[in-house]
C-alpha cells in the first residue's frame, strides 16, 4: 500500500512501522548518574553499544508490557542496527501490580505519568551529558504524549531531535474526561471524513487503568504548555486524518506547530498503524542517519 505523506506548505511522497542535586552557596553540584541506576530505567539496549548515537523509545500504550520486540522490529525495518536503541521502562512495565490488582485514581495516574517522565529524563540526560552522545528521541501514541510532557517539563533541549507520532496536542476533552473515568474511546469517520468519538465502558480492571494514565497526559493543553518554547524545530510531528485511537491533528495544532518550526507531517487517509508505518519510513532521514 502506498500512501502519501505531506509536510505542510511542502509536499512529499513516499511509500508506507532523576538527577541528584545538591546546593550549597547557589553552587548547584550536580551528581554523576550511575549507569547501574541506568540499567534500572531500561527494559531493554539493542543495536551497536560504541554507537555514538542513541535513539530513546518512549513506548506507546499505555500498557504493563514492555516493546522491547517491536524495537527490534523498528530497527530491523528501517536499517538502523549500526545505533543504539533504548526502550525507556515507564511506570506501569517497571510494576505492573500496582496497575492489575486495583483500580487507581486519576490523581494516581498523573503522579505515575509524572515518575515515568522522569525516569525518560534521567536516561537521556546520562547519554547526552555523561557520555556524550547524541540522543534522539521516538515517541508513539502513549509516546507521543510522553515525549511532549518531557518538553514541555524539561525543555526542547534536553534531547537533539524528536519523532513524535499520533499523538495530539490538545486532544477532545470528551475523550480525555472518559479515559480519566476508567472508560475507553476512540474516533469513527463517516464517508467525507469527518470524526465522531465514541466511548466504551471497559470491563477490565487493567484497561481501566491504562486509560487513566493516558489522560493523566491527554487531559494536558499543549499548545498552551509549549507555547513559551521559542522553537520547536527540532520536532517532526507525523498524523493521520483517519486515526481511530487518538483523532487527526486539528487545524490550530497543526498550525500552532508550524509556527513553532516544527516538521508536520501529514497521512492522507492514514490510520493509527498506517501512520506510524508512514512515519518510520523517515526516522533515518529525520534522524540524520543516511
Amino acid at each position: 500500500m502506498k500512501k502519501k505523506l505531506y509536510n505542510i506548505g511542502i509536499i512529499i511522497t513516499i511509500t508506507l512501522s532523576g538527577l541528584i542535586l545538591s546546593c550549597k552557596d547557589d553552587d548547584t553540584i550536580i551528581e554523576p548518574i550511575e549507569f547501574s541506576e541506568i540499567e534500572e530505567l531500561v527494559s531493554s539496549f539493542q543495536g551497536n553499544r560504541e554507537s555514538s548515537i542513541v535513539i530513546v523509545n518512549t513506548q506507546g500504550g499505555p500498557v504493563t508490557t514492555t516493546e522491547d520486540d517491536f524495537i527490534t522490529e523498528i530497527m530491523n525495518h528501517t536499517e538502523t542496527t549500526n545505533v543504539l536503541w533504548v526502550n525507556v521502562h515507564q511506570a506501569q512495565t517497571a510494576y505492573p501490580p500496582l496497575f492489575t490488582n486495583t483500580d487507581i485514581s486519576f490523581e494516581q495516574a498523573k503522579t505515575y505519568d509524572a515518575e515515568s517522565i522522569e525516569k525518560l529524563k534521567t536516561v537521556i540526560t546520562y547519554f547526552k551529558e555523561e557520555r556524550n552522545k547524541t540522543v534522539y528521541v521516538l515517541g508513539i501514541s502513549f509516546g507521543a504524549f510522553m515525549t511532549q510532557e518531557l518538553i514541555a517539563t524539561h525543555g526542547i533541549d534536553v534531547a537533539d531531535k524528536y519523532l513524535i507520532m499520533v499523538g495530539r496536542l490538545n486532544i477532545e476533552e470528551e475523550l480525555w474526561m472518559a479515559f480519566s473515568n476508567g472508560q475507553g474511546g476512540g474516533y469513527t469517520y463517516d464517508e467525507e471524513g469527518n470524526p465522531t468519538i465514541v466511548i466504551e465502558d471497559l470491563d477490565e480492571l487493567e484497561d481501566r487503568n491504562m486509560s487513566r494514565l493516558a489522560a493523566g497526559l491527554g487531559y494536558n493543553r499543549y499548545i498552551t504548555k509549549l507555547n513559551d518554547i521559542s522553537s520547536l524545530s527540532k520536532i517532526t510531528y507525523v498524523f493521520g486524518d483517519r486515526d481511530e485511537q487518538v483523532g487527526p491533528l486539528t487545524t490550530e495544532e497543526a498550525t500552532f506547530l508550524i509556527n513553532k518550526g516544527a516538521s508536520v507531517l501529514f497521512v492522507e487517509n492514514g490510520d493509527h498503524s498506517e501512520s506510524i508505518d508512514a512515519g518510520l519510513v523517515e526516522l533515518k532521514s529525520i534522524f540524520d542517519l543516511d
